[in-house]
């Protein structure tokens, strides 16, 4: 993935659409977008317009619609957006973040598996 992309909520919930299943178009996106957002078909057109001015997403002329499609991947996207919201909210410390929530008595026990089976895997490597 080349540049940097931050992607709003209403972007978030195209993606995911089209993460899940692709191509699509518009007028599924339109409904599944009034389904899980209440947005109407202009709303969503909105959108699409301007995730494929950003190149977020780009389509194609199908027999009778576009196709939507994204070639961005949603594990690049998420690691970038995750990356900028630690360096933004903790200085870029993972640590800083975990004690947040150890301070805040806010882990589970199955919380804390977690973290070790990742940390024993970060290890391993």
């Amino acid at each position: 993935m080349t540049g940097n992309i931050s992607l709003n909520n209403s972007e978030w919930c195209i993606m995911e659409a089209l993460w899940q299943k692709q191509p699509k178009t518009l007028m599924q996106l339109v409904y599944e977008m009034k389904e899980k957002q209440g947005w109407s078909k202009s709303t969503t057109n909105t959108i699409l317009r301007r995730m494929q001015e950003k190149g977020h997403i780009r389509y194609e002329e199908g027999e009778k619609a576009r196709l939507y499609f994204t070639d961005l991947k949603r594990e690049a996207v998420v690691l970038q957006e995750t990356e900028s919201f630690l360096k933004r909210t903790y200085g870029g410390s993972l640590g800083l973040l975990v004690n947040t929530f150890v301070e805040s008595n806010q882990l589970t026990e199955a919380d804390l598996e977690e973290l070790r089976q990742i940390l024993h895997k970060a290890e391993d490597r």
